[in-house]
């Protein structure tokens, strides 16, 4: 039997089909690094960024999706902090992704007991390229016709412990749901590290089993990083940037 890999086909058009496609996928997924691990002081204010994707083992060359977020994060409380981001990787094939969400702190560590952070937020997707183009054709359901919007709710929670100095080591249930398709819930579990290279920069980097609930032999992975026969797993990396912090009456003498 002839096997389709992804991106194995030599046409270049092809190749920006598939991984339009694929990008369109990654939005209805966990397609980014949890983020807050955990929530920021009140007043302080983060530039984040995230990269990565499932693994491509029968693409030529072999490759992780580059799925691209920015966004900002700010502590509206000691335990509150909002969340925003765009969705860079998918301007170039006519969609505009955006997301916006709030995360709470639920436990504080304390001794062996880790720290333990929610989030909810909305993912939202609006289709501004009219008709079909070589690189993002019109989906048989619709989903990527001109003018569709997509909104998608996500739910997430991590526990976070602090392994050394510095260095924050994180389980974590993801959850994102969509009312159109024949899949409706997507979790994704993922274990990460975040590490502060100094006060005000750190960097992350996470694995993720994305759609762990869904048969994913076929369609546009073809089964090329499943675990069992659902899911794929991937890889991501992340930064957090301070660039604003509230002064304390310490702080100012």
């Amino acid at each position: 039997m002839t096997k389709l890999y992804f991106f194995q086909n030599s046409s270049l058009a092809h190749r920006l089909r598939a991984l339009g496609a694929l990008c369109l996928l990654l939005g209805c997924l966990a397609c980014s690094v949890v983020q807050p691990v955990r929530v920021l002081p009140e007043g302080t204010t983060q530039i984040t960024g995230s990269l990565g994707g499932p693994w491509l083992p029968q693409s030529s060359p072999a490759i992780i999706a580059p799925y691209l977020n920015v966004g900002a994060m700010h502590g509206v409380s000691e335990n509150v902090t909002l969340t925003g981001s765009l969705h860079g990787t998918m301007l170039p094939f006519g969609v505009l992704g955006l997301d916006l969400g709030a995360a709470m702190r639920l436990i504080k560590q304390q001794g062996a007991v880790p720290e333990v952070t929610a989030k909810a937020q909305f993912y939202g997707f609006y289709d501004f390229t009219p008709g079909s183009t070589s690189t993002r054709p019109v989906s048989p359901d619709g989903a990527t016709a001109a003018g569709t919007v997509r909104i998608l709710p996500y739910l997430s929670v991590n526990a976070s412990y602090e392994l050394t100095q510095g260095l924050l080591g994180y389980l974590a249930l993801e959850n994102v749901f969509q009312f159109t398709g024949s899949e409706r819930y997507f979790l994704t579990p993922t274990v990460g590290l975040q590490y502060a290279l100094s006060p005000t920069f750190s960097l992350q980097g996470e694995w993720k089993w994305m759609a762990a609930n869904v048969n994913t032999m076929n369609g546009i992975f073809l089964g090329q990083s499943t675990i069992g026969t659902t899911g794929n797993w991937g890889v991501f990396l992340g930064f957090n940037w301070t660039i604003a912090q509230k002064t304390t009456a310490t702080d100012a003498k």
